[in-house]
């Protein structure tokens, strides 16, 4: 296992492939302190950290950014093996991004969109943040409450699912003129019970 303990910034991005190359949106994080664990493919953030990815920023306690394991390739040259061994971080950060969870304090924050809870879950696969720990999500004066919160960054549709000791709520403005339902004023909401991997 490698830890390592930094203060400072840290951006994500494809590393493998020349940059005028890219595709994907980089994730840049600030934290008071880094570590990092090669084996778990797993970095870890904690510390007013501050996430901004594309037009979207979440804010945390503590932030926690999973790789997928990489697939297994023939062993580098001589040169590149003795680089990856003196780079503290190794090939971590250079693999495809499979998740990132965020722990305490979480505010995440898109448009005029604001949404709070304990713990948020991206999946960059699906581009999608689930909120747990009483979620609610506003939208000027308009707000929605539920047990979980499913808000898709490509779509920007929200599903809010509730639970038996907790039903969703929704506190709704007619602050949007001409607005008469929930899709004018939280464009992309699903009713309850809709299925999250639906969302896109």
């Amino acid at each position: 296992m490698l830890t390592v303990l930094a203060a400072g910034t840290w951006a994500f991005g494809q590393t493998a492939v020349p940059l005028d190359q890219q595709a994907e949106t980089p994730l840049h994080i600030t934290a008071a302190q880094l570590e990092a664990d090669q084996d778990k493919n797993l970095i870890i953030f904690k510390g007013q950290v501050k996430a901004v990815y594309g037009d979207a920023t979440l804010y945390t306690d503590k932030l926690l950014v999973f790789f997928k394991k990489p697939e297994k390739k023939a062993p580098p040259a001589p040169a590149a093996q003795k680089t990856l061994e003196t780079s503290p971080l190794g090939q971590l950060g250079g693999e495809k991004l499979d998740r990132i969870e965020a722990l305490g304090n979480v505010r995440f924050v898109q448009e005029d969109r604001v949404a709070t809870g304990e713990k948020a879950i991206y999946y960059q696969d699906k581009d999608e943040v689930v909120l747990l720990g009483r979620p609610q999500v506003w939208r000027g004066e308009n707000n929605l409450k539920g047990n979980k919160i499913f808000f898709n960054l490509t779509t920007k549709r929200v599903v809010v699912e509730s639970s038996p000791k907790r039903r969703v709520e929704a506190h709704l403005y007619q602050t949007v003129k001409g607005a008469k339902t929930t899709k004018d004023l939280f464009p992309g909401t699903k009713p309850a019970g809709s299925k999250p991997g639906r969302s896109r």
